[in-house]
């Protein structure tokens, strides 16, 4: 099993509720990915991948991801979703 948390980052460092999701993720067991989208957010990515818990992070960065609009990031958690239990 699989889970997928979708960052919630400001390009240098993740919020206090991807944290959250993180932990809550721990406790339904299973490896936890955590996706950081977005544009020029290399360093939340590293970020990312200090938290406990946390087995792999997809960095994803392109222009179109820069403001992080739900319409751009759901259409990148469709086609990586596959391999996933919980999101």
């Amino acid at each position: 099993m699989a889970i997928l948390v979708v960052a919630e980052h400001d390009n240098k460092a993740v919020k206090k509720a991807t944290l959250n999701a993180v932990a809550a993720a721990q406790k339904l067991g299973g490896e936890i990915h955590v996706l950081v989208a977005g544009q020029g957010a290399g360093e939340a990515a590293k970020a990312a991948s200090q938290v406990a818990g946390v087995k792999k992070v997809l960095h994803a960065d392109a222009a179109h991801l820069g403001e992080q609009l739900a319409e751009n990031v759901s259409s990148l958690i469709v086609g990586i979703h596959k391999p996933y239990t919980h999101l």
